[in-house]
């Protein structure tokens, strides 16, 4: 019979011992915290002619921005810009019309320039080829593949076009379901969209703001990411595993929006915010500021609600 309590009171200390460690994990110290982005200014480059485009080349440590220029044949291009702020070089890559999305490889960089897809040099900014078809009317982002595979959006034509390592450029897809896409970003087998939106909305009304959106790459099926239209969207980057960064053109706002749609502002800066950056390991937001001719460079700090 001893035995026999001895038993029951082991199982009991047993068992309470779970439940507490139980209750323990359920407590507030234990769950995750929730928490907001706080932006902080570091940097306004100023003197970039209508700049719409910026990327980061990580083996050189810098950035390339486009500047559209006054509009003017020719005087448009690619300019180097530091980390820290210091404009290097206004016209790595010249002679272009329009410029604007800007993706690079290790050895070279692409550029839209209005109707024409442009192939420079990343050492020297020499222009190596121009690639274009008949029918093209407005090119906008370009996003590179693991393949080589060079997309660019086409908003005008709601299409996007591809060029693939051999040389051949095509339409890759076109759909009004792509609602006039602006900002590419290809992340495994999807190919993410910042929308512009419809041109003239139903009827000939009012114009309709656009959706984030994805690409499924192998059966082309597009499925709406946000659960509403946010504007008419720009830029677009990933924040981390969950989460993307993008930009409203219109309104200037800065946006993070995660896998199921749930979005939150992080910052409204003015009118005319194009194609921004974001580079995760330096925590860095870079904002080309269209009409301002800025380059706005912030760091973005995690902070509890």
């Amino acid at each position: 019979m001893k035995n026999f309590l001895k038993i029951i009171l082991l199982s009991m200390l047993i068992f309470a011992c779970k439940s507490e460690k139980k209750e323990a994990e359920k407590t507030p110290e234990a769950e995750s915290k929730a928490t907001i982005l706080k932006p902080k200014l570091l940097h306004e480059v100023s003197g970039l002619t209508h700049c719409e485009s910026v990327v980061y080349d990580k083996n050189k440590n810098i950035l390339y921005a486009s500047l559209i220029g006054n509009r003017e044949a020719g005087d448009g291009s690619i300019a180097k810009v530091s980390l820290e702020g210091k404009v290097i070089d206004t016209t790595f890559v010249k002679g272009l019309n329009d410029p604007k999305g800007i993706a690079i490889t290790d050895d070279k960089l692409y550029v839209s320039d209005v109707t024409v897809l442009v192939e420079a040099d990343l050492n020297t900014g020499e222009i190596i080829k121009r690639h274009t078809l008949e029918g093209i009317k407005f090119l906008n982002d370009v996003a590179i593949a693991h393949d080589g595979t060079v997309y660019v959006s086409d908003t005008f034509n709601s299409s996007i076009y591809a060029l693939k390592i051999d040389g051949t450029f095509s339409e890759w897809l076109n759909s009004e379901a792509l609602e006039h896409p602006n900002g590419l970003l290809k992340v495994k087998n999807n190919m993410y969209v910042s929308a512009w939106g419809n041109m003239v909305g139903p009827d000939g009304k009012k114009k309709q703001s656009g959706n984030f959106l994805k690409v499924n790459m192998e059966t082309k099926e597009i499925a709406k990411v946000s659960k509403d239209t946010l504007g008419n969207l720009d830029g677009v980057q990933i924040y981390d595993k969950d989460n993307f960064i993008i930009s409203s053109w219109r309104t200037g706002k800065i946006m993070k929006i995660n896998n199921n749609g749930a979005v939150e502002d992080v910052l409204t800066v003015g009118m005319s915010v194009g194609d921004i950056l974001y580079i995760p390991e330096k925590k860095l937001l870079a904002l080309p500021m269209n009409r301002q001719s800025q380059l706005l460079i912030y760091k973005l700090q995690e902070s509890e609600k």
